[in-house]
């Protein structure tokens, strides 16, 4: 089992390294469109899927990763990894804070709560014109790394990948540890996990700030893959559809966070007919999905590998 796993992970690393190719201008944007979604994915994983605490105001993380990075950038110089850098970590301070009500509020109440967040930020950073540019917006400069500028997104695609991986690699190691079984623990039996010794405000945290963490450097390489930064882009149906994509992949896996970024970048391409009730379309999508597919479209993949997967001989 561990064999194949290994070769499967090899074949999917194989093809999203040729994708690029064949591909014109517009397919390398997708792509590292993809990219850029599946590392918030990877956020909700952490968040949702091993802490169990809704988020639909991850808009917000996404735009002080993105504004955060840009700023240091332009105004202070930094190079662009540094800048990521510095915008993940602005959003990871503001999701430790955000973290502080979820100690007391659960569920639908949290998810008031992280609303309320994602509108102060997104007006904050609008009236604020003299940092954020207001309604005018931030131009942003293609990123370069070691003094070359990466000026077609052919090339930044691998830069996207290369983070994305180092991410899930993270990603699965934290499920992994104790910390990240001792949160899962909690979203299983809070009670229970708190009578075995588990601090359940610490690990709230903990969840929350790595969470925004992703999500913030999400928003630094998204600002530097537009070149022009606006606060409608970080509005409430953008925090609806990190939700939905997360969901439609898999809350679980870090494959189902690469499914749920393709659909949230190639859906409103499919749809481009349907302008206005493309949110009522990715509504039913998610009942449908919630309702058939519970674990995402990786768990119908994983059906099928268990199906043609040959039975094992008996002992």
């Amino acid at each position: 089992m561990k064999h194949a796993r290994t070769i499967a992970t090899l074949l999917v690393l194989l093809v999203l390294v040729a994708l690029p190719f064949g591909l014109g201008h517009y397919g390398y944007y997708i792509l590292a469109t993809v990219m850029i979604y599946a590392i918030v994915a990877l956020s909700l994983n952490v968040l949702i899927g091993m802490g169990g605490q809704i988020s639909i105001g991850h808009a917000g993380f996404w735009a002080l990763g993105a504004y955060g990075s840009a700023l240091v950038v332009i105004k202070l110089g930094f190079p662009f990894l540094a800048g990521v850098l510095v915008g993940g970590l602005v959003a990871a301070i503001f999701g430790a804070l955000v973290a502080l009500p979820a100690l007391r509020v659960q569920g639908h109440y949290l998810a008031i709560a992280t609303l309320g967040f994602a509108l102060f930020v997104q007006q904050v950073l609008f009236e604020w014109e003299g940092l954020t540019g207001g309604r005018q917006g931030l131009f942003v400069p293609r990123p370069s790394l070691f003094g070359y500028e990466l000026q077609t997104d052919f090339s930044y695609y691998y830069v996207l990948l290369a983070v994305f991986l180092l991410l899930a690699w993270i990603t699965g190691n934290f499920a992994g540890s104790h910390t990240g079984r001792s949160l899962m623990a909690l979203k299983m039996s809070s009670v229970a996990a708190e009578c075995c010794g588990i601090a359940r405000p610490i690990h709230i945290i903990i969840a929350f700030t790595i969470s925004a963490f992703f999500t913030g450097v999400s928003g630094a390489l998204y600002g530097h893959l537009l070149g022009h930064l606006s606060t409608e882009t970080f509005s409430l149906a953008v925090s609806l559809s990190f939700l939905t994509m997360a969901v439609i992949g898999g809350l679980h896996s870090r494959a189902g966070a690469l499914l749920g970024g393709a659909y949230l970048a190639l859906a409103p391409e499919l749809l481009r007919e349907f302008k206005d009730a493309q949110m009522v379309i990715y509504g039913i999508t998610l009942i449908l999905c919630v309702q058939f597919l519970p674990g995402g479209l990786i768990s119908l993949v994983e059906r099928v590998w268990t199906i043609r997967r040959p039975p094992r001989a008996a002992p």
